[in-house]
Formats: C-alpha cells, sequence, structure tokens
C-alpha cells in the first residue's frame, strides 16, 4: 500500500488534463442537513449523489445555484444565503466587506483569501473552545471540570483550478466526561481521535493532536481522485453500518465514478491495528488494510439504490507476511470472489442501501448488511452464531406539521452478535480500535430520535434522543458486542441459540441538545451544549458552552 498510493497519483497526473477541483465539507457539517432539506423539498432534476460522503464544496454550490428560493420563508431564504455563502467562493467573493485591517475577512467569510487567476488559497483558524461541569454517579456523586481546547488552522484552495489541497492542523486539550474516560480507559482509544496521552494531574485530562489532508484531481471529466488522510461516511442515515466516521483519520485513495444516472465509489484505505500495551521499542503498530465499493443507481430525483461491498484483512498470514493484496485492486470486480479464491482468509461484508421520497416532506432510507450467512446450518438448530446481519431503517420529515425549518428524523438499527468480528483479530472491522461500521458495535438494537429547528438564519437548534439495547461482553465471554475481539480466540457460548442482546443486558439512555449562533457570514459559532446519559445505574449530566470555527460539531453517537 505504501507504493501503491504514490503510484496512482504519479499516473493520474501523468494523464495530462485535469478538470476543475475543489475541497470536502466535512463531516457532520450542518450543510448535510441543508442539503437533504433541499432533496427532499426541491427535487432537483440534476443528478445529487448521497450515498458515499464526504460531498464536494463544488457540488453543494451548484446544487444550492440550481434550487430557486422564491417560495421560500424569510427565515429560509436568509439560510439559504447562508449556507451558498460557506460553499460558494464566487458568491462568498463578491460580498461587499470592510474586513480587519484590510487584510483579514475580506470577503466576510475567510480569515484570510487570495484568488488570482490559476490560484485560490483559503486560510481559517480551526477553534474549539469550550468551558462546562458534568455530575456523574461513577464513584460517588461528585463533579467534573470539563474543558475543550482545541487550537490550529485549516488551509485549502485549488492550483489552476485543477488540483483541490486541504490541511487541517489542530492541537487538543480535553477534559472528558466520566464516560468518555472510562471508554478510553478500557480500550486506550477514543472515539474519533488517534495517539493520545494523559494531560497533567487532571483525573480526566487526555492531550491528544489532530491532523488531516488530501489532494484531489479529475484525469476525466467524470472521475474524481482524492488521496490522503481524512474519513468517510456511506449511507443516508444517523449511524451507518457499512462505514461510518467515528474512526479516527486514516490514509487512503478514493475514485468516484458518475456516468449517466450511476455512482461508482472505490475506496483503498491503510489502517492501524491498535495495540494499547505496545512499548515505543517494540516499532510500529501492525498494520492493516481495507477495500470498499459501492454502486449507486438513481433514476430520479426520489430513489436511489445502492449495493456495496467491503473486505478488511491482515497483510500477516499464519503462512507469512503478504502486505498489500494486490487482487483486490481491480476495481470492477466482486470482492467476495476474489477473497474465496485466495483462500478465504479475510473479513468481507456486503450490502444494500436504499432512499425514496415520498411526498415532498418525506424520504425514507435504510441499510441491509450481511456480515455472513449458512443457510445449512438452519438445518441443525436456530439462532446460529455466524448467521451475521444487521439492518437500518430510517424516516426524515422536513417543515414538521407545517412549522418552516422543523425537521425530524428517525431511526432504528439492529445487528445481530458478532457482525464485525473475524478469527483473526487484525482482520476486525475496525481502525485504531474503533468501529467501523455501527458506533457502539453489535449485538444491539437502538432508536434515534433528531430535531433539527432554525428559527432565525443564524440561530439553529440541535437534539438528539439515543435508547440503546445492548448485550456487552465479559472478560471471560465474548456474546458478540465488541468489534475488536476474535469469535475464534474468545470464548463463545456454543454454535447455536444466539440471540440479540445476549450477553450483559445494558440498556443506555442519552439526551443531547446544541444551540449555535453562527457569528456573521464565517464558517464560526457560539454554541452551548448539554447532555444527559444513563446506561444501566451510571448517570452522567454535562453542560458546556464555547465558540467553534471551521470545525465539524462532535455529535455523540455511541
Amino acid at each position: 500500500m505504501n507504493y501503491c498510493l504514490p503510484l496512482a497519483l504519479s499516473c493520474c497526473l501523468l494523464l495530462g488534463k485535469l478538470f476543475a477541483q475543489d475541497t470536502d465539507v466535512l463531516l457532520n457539517h450542518d450543510l448535510y442537513h441543508y442539503v437533504d432539506r433541499l432533496l427532499i423539498k426541491s427535487r432537483p432534476q440534476s443528478p445529487f449523489f448521497t450515498a458515499a460522503k464526504p460531498y464536494n464544496r463544488q457540488a453543494i454550490a451548484r446544487l444550492l445555484r440550481e434550487v430557486p428560493d422564491s417560495s421560500f420563508s424569510p427565515v429560509e431564504r436568509n439560510w439559504h444565503l447562508r449556507m451558498r455563502l460557506l460553499v460558494d467562493h464566487a458568491l462568498a467573493d463578491s460580498v461587499p466587506a470592510k474586513g480587519i485591517w484590510n487584510t483579514f475577512y475580506q470577503n466576510g467569510r475567510d480569515f484570510f483569501h487570495l484568488r488570482q487567476p490559476g490560484f485560490q488559497l483559503y486560510v481559517n483558524p480551526a477553534l474549539n473552545v469550550g468551558l462546562g461541569v458534568e455530575r456523574h454517579n461513577f464513584d460517588t456523586d461528585q463533579s467534573l471540570f470539563l474543558l475543550n481546547n482545541s487550537r490550529g488552522a485549516v488551509v485549502y484552495g485549488s492550483l489552476l483550478g485543477k488540483l483541490g489541497v486541504y490541511t487541517e492542523l489542530y492541537d487538543n486539550i480535553r477534559f472528558v466526561p466520566r464516560f468518555e474516560l472510562e471508554d478510553y480507559r478500557q480500550r486506550g482509544a477514543l472515539y474519533g481521535q488517534g495517539f493520545i496521552k494523559p494531560f497533567g494531574s487532571r483525573p480526566n485530562g487526555l492531550d491528544f493532536f489532530s491532523s488531516r489532508a488530501y489532494l484531489t484531481f479529475s484525469p476525466l471529466p467524470v472521475v474524481r481522485i482524492k488521496l490522503g488522510k481524512d474519513r468517510a461516511f456511506w449511507g443516508d442515515g444517523y449511524q451507518s453500518l457499512v462505514l461510518s466516521d467515528q474512526a479516527t483519520d486514516y490514509l487512503f485513495l478514493n475514485i468516484r465514478t458518475r456516468i449517466w444516472k450511476l455512482e461508482y465509489v472505490n475506496h483503498f484505505a491503510q489502517m492501524i491495528d491498535f495495540i494499547p500495551t505496545k512499548s515505543d521499542t517494540e516499532g510500529t503498530f501492525p498494520r492493516k488494510y481495507a477495500v470498499f465499493h459501492q454502486l449507486t443507481y438513481q433514476p430520479g430525483p426520489r430513489l436511489a439504490i445502492s449495493a456495496f461491498e467491503s473486505i478488511v484483512y491482515s497483510p500477516v498470514l499464519a503462512n507469512g507476511r503478504r502486505g498489500f493484496e494486490m487482487q483486490y485492486l481491480n476495481p470492477i470486480i466482486f470482492y467476495r470472489a476474489v477473497e474465496q479464491s485466495i483462500g478465504s482468509p479475510d473479513n468481507g461484508l456486503l450490502g444494500f442501501s436504499l432512499r425514496y421520497q415520498l411526498w415532498k416532506r418525506l424520504q425514507l432510507y435504510g441499510q441491509l448488511l450481511v456480515d455472513d450467512y449458512n443457510f445449512s446450518k438452519r438445518k441443525e438448530g436456530r439462532q446460529y452464531w455466524g448467521n451475521k446481519v444487521g439492518y437500518q431503517l430510517g424516516i426524515k420529515y422536513i417543515d414538521v406539521l407545517g412549522i418552516p425549518a422543523l425537521d425530524l428524523q428517525l431511526e432504528h438499527n439492529r445487528i445481530r452478535p458478532y457482525v464485525y468480528q473475524h478469527f483473526n483479530v487484525t482482520a476486525n472491522y475496525s481502525h485504531y480500535a474503533q468501529s467501523l461500521g455501527h458506533a457502539a458495535g453489535a449485538n444491539l438494537s437502538d432508536y434515534h430520535l433528531i430535531l433539527r429547528y432554525r428559527p432565525l438564519g443564524s440561530l439553529s437548534l440541535f437534539a438528539a434522543y439515543t435508547f440503546r439495547r445492548q448485550g456487552l461482553d465479559t472478560p471471560d465471554v465474548n456474546y458478540g458486542a465488541d468489534v475488536n475481539r476474535s469469535y475464534a480466540v474468545n470464548r463463545r457460548p456454543g454454535d447455536f441459540d444466539h440471540r440479540l442482546g445476549q450477553g450483559v443486558a445494558t440498556n443506555t439512555h442519552q439526551l443531547y441538545g446544541r444551540l449555535s449562533l453562527q457569528l456573521w457570514h464565517t464558517d464560526a459559532y457560539l454554541e452551548v451544549e448539554g447532555r444527559h446519559r444513563r446506561q444501566g445505574v451510571l448517570r452522567s449530566t454535562s453542560l458546556l458552552a464555547g465558540l467553534r470555527m471551521s470545525l465539524a460539531p462532535l455529535l455523540p453517537k455511541y
């Protein structure tokens, strides 16, 4: 993989003419929800594919330019303008602004920007600073001081309109809530982050550095290539069963091809098998590789159907080291057939997703995931452990009860035990000990109720309630919840009668709310957020206020 990615980049650059490029919008940004609203409400005729995220800035800008706002309410019209200004460079640069010292915020959006023939550069501070307090009963009833202190910069632009460049660097000091601290102590990792170390003498203090960077280019008008370190999300839901953004960033090569009413996405990734007990003298963390592809057919603005497939595998097998499996480089082949032809040593998943719009306010979506299924075992007994499947069902309802900019989302996920696990622990469906699929793992059933409201163009409310019923593992028995365990090494209680929720039955309730005020036309927000979480008898209630700039919000999906 170390040689394949640079080779692929070199080959594409040698193809000669490249086509107009730009960078992507950060996952979980408000723009994603706004795009959903437009697709449901306006049904634009130009195809806009939503099954693979993140979205390209130019694609969103084209969509927002295409949709007329004449039928919008005053609040929606102001909201539409604010969203356009965040992604439409030409519009942002045309807005008159005095700026600061005739240098900063000259376009009213970016701290510094430079537009020259064949060259565009945008620089913004990356901040997420906030103070708060948590009350919990993990030990005795007590309070913890909470802190978000992320500081850095975001730089992006394009060269000759053909090469897109993005870099994001920032340092973090966080005093986390107690349930996040317990999760970090158990796994040695924090969702969405890589290497972490304790900070000072604070019991809940963590120190870590975050970075992502990539290049984008198009050798053909219908092909877009992205190379770098980032993350992805496949699906239309709050959670994703096949590829979510809860794991930290990783190195990948992404090829997106759009022809007619079809979109085909290839995703080749190098990941890390995180070992929390490894010392510095033992060298690097073991590498692992993953390949994904997804084909989406969108016959019209109301319907989209996708088929996806993925393989996660270890470069080291019992009979020696193989490195990156070159046979998976074929971009249009059935991966499972390749995996079987080389001896079936890898972890393969496949499935389907669907998005369908019923009316101008209602959209249905879902996913079906099949990790493994053995029909012959049904004759031997019920609930065979190896029948590993999951599904997602969801609905999006905009302008609830006729109230403009009030949107509701309901989602249900159900995943059987041992989904994502593999006999080779390195090939489990995870990166840096963080699930690549559903954020909480498997052996679960959950429900999400999400409410979004925009009373003013600059003011937004996000509220999410989650209920999850999950059967957790014990130290001695693997009940199929933790994606980082091996179903061969860790003891499994027999082959049959494996029911969803087996193990240590645990109910989790979480209520989260965030009030955001956008500052002018920048990507900066004053925010207040609160969270109440109850897992079994453990409770946590927190409140935090702060400033966020150029960074996406941290959504508590786990």
